[in-house]
């Protein structure tokens, strides 16, 4: 799982997004998780609940990219690039662009 926000109020398991995996390399230094299209749109249906007033829009998968649309801008979308699939078939997508990080362990 992974979090959009370090802030500590939003690590909450309610607030993670259910990664296929991780990449290795980073994303200015920030993770770069591979989710399907149905997990990025769980998790910010999540997000939606917990802040009605933020950003997050929806998700839609457009050829070989997945497009999330954002409230905060009209003309603007995030775009995320296919990069494989699961073993069942469904594209999986590196969510590189936005602040994730990982979920620490209760050990800290």
């Amino acid at each position: 799982m992974n979090y959009i926000d370090s802030a500590p109020e939003d690590m909450v398991h309610e607030l993670t997004l259910n990664a296929e995996g991780v990449l290795e390399e980073r994303w200015n230094g920030w993770v770069r998780p591979l989710a399907t299209a149905e997990a990025l749109g769980e998790f910010l249906h999540a997000w939606r609940a917990n802040d009605p007033n933020g950003i997050w829009g929806y998700v839609t998968e457009v050829g070989d990219t997945l497009v999330c649309t954002r409230s905060d801008a009209n003309d603007y979308v995030d775009e995320f690039p296919k990069v494989g699939t699961t073993t069942d078939g469904r594209a999986v997508y590196d969510l590189a662009g936005c602040v994730w990080v990982l979920p620490q362990d209760d050990d800290g």
